[in-house]
């Protein structure tokens, strides 16, 4: 009775969470990535590619891919993914190799020695892991059209309060990707809990909420330096105060032509390619930066591109990423958690935020007992 009841909830629900319950085998009857190649399913959690891009950076050709991970379980969940494991193959045989500074966001990595626990996921949860590979191909070689992924992600398990031991390693593998449809795809979702479903410019984290409200564009100077902005709206979904700061050099865009727009300009140490949100870099952290319970604040994000004789593209994808701060009591400043944020098919123009997303804040501080801000 229990599983028929179940699976009556599946039409109407997210399967994942109606068996979050449930043992291994009843919950492997109605696998929710069945149908997709882009999707793989484990006991405990669901990983599905969400974004796909490719560009081009000089003699490289970059592939960036975005991955959310859903908890399918009714506790905590710790995820790292294991260095080394991930690569691109496209169907000429060609291998595209993990990025190694910064190649990893949102996701902590784990090595043969150490490992970072922070990647944590509350039951039905879902979060984002972002990826980029890189291949340089020798004159005369033909690069392909299609994808496959191959990557590891291990399961962290508490032992003791704030003690971890490295648990079970599983290996994904993605397929069915290639340019034109899926290069400037919007982040999807694996369940319907994410109030950002279906809009294009918003982007959900569970502590907060990101939404594009502004984007604008310009051209400078003789090498035609194509200059894009974007203004993003963030809002606390929590009760508590929450502190943010942008990863250093994280920010990145790729047009609908395959062109790739960086943070700064090579060469050039430009401090104003963000303003309004403090600063996370090497040793160093601004947490200037805080929202208050349901509060909102925005932050700008410039990218460039020297174009030269290049076709330049109309419609954006544009990533970054930005870290939840603690300040402890010590007055020194911890990073929580790393978020990879993400949207598609940005075309410059002016929004509101989300009358949607507003009510559920209203509503969630309402049910808190705490005042709007």
């Amino acid at each position: 009775m229990r599983f028929r009841q179940l699976l009556a909830a599946c039409l109407t629900v997210t399967c994942g969470m109606a068996l979050g319950g449930v043992g291994a085998l009843e919950a492997q009857s109605d696998s929710v990535c069945t149908a997709s190649a882009a999707c793989a399913e484990v006991t405990d959690f669901t990983a599905a590619v969400s974004g796909f891009r490719e560009s081009v950076s000089g003699n490289y050709r970059v592939v960036a891919v975005t991955v959310r991970f859903k908890n399918k379980t009714d506790r905590e969940l710790r995820l790292g993914f294991v260095t080394g494991s991930a690569v691109v193959i496209d169907d000429r045989g060609n291998r595209y190799q993990l990025v190694r500074q910064n190649g990893v966001r949102g996701i902590g990595e784990i090595s043969s020695t150490t490992f970072d626990p922070k990647f944590m996921l509350r039951p039905g949860e879902e979060s984002d892991g972002r990826f980029e590979f890189y291949w340089q191909p020798a004159r005369g070689v033909i690069y392909g059209t299609s994808y496959e992924i191959d990557m590891a992600i291990r399961e962290i398990d508490p032992v003791a309060d704030g003690q971890y031991r490295l648990g079970r390693e599983h290996a994904l593998h993605f397929s069915g990707f290639g340019e034109g449809a899926a290069a400037l795809a919007q982040p999807a979702t694996i369940s319907a809990s994410d109030p950002c479903a279906g809009q294009p410019r918003c982007h959900f984290a569970t502590a907060f909420a990101a939404e594009v409200t502004r984007v604008t564009r310009s051209v400078s100077g003789q090498l035609n330096d194509q200059i894009i902005e974007f203004t993003v709206k963030f809002t606390n979904m929590t009760t508590e105060p929450l502190i943010l700061g942008f990863t250093d050099g994280s920010s990145v865009a790729v047009d609908d032509a395959g062109n790739r727009y960086l943070w700064n300009r090579p060469g050039i140490k430009d401090k104003t390619g963000v303003r309004g949100i403090g600063v996370i870099g090497r040793g160093s952290a601004d947490p200037s930066f805080v929202l208050e319970p349901g509060g909102s604040g925005s932050a700008t994000f410039k990218v460039w591109f020297t174009a030269r004789q290049n076709q330049v593209g109309t419609r954006y994808a544009f990533d970054f990423t930005v870290e939840r701060l603690e300040i402890l009591p010590s007055r020194q400043i911890m990073s929580r958690r790393e978020y990879a944020v993400g949207f598609g098919d940005l075309t410059v123009g002016s929004w509101s935020g989300s009358s949607a997303l507003e009510e559920l804040v209203a509503a969630m501080l309402r049910s808190a007992g705490v005042s709007e801000q």
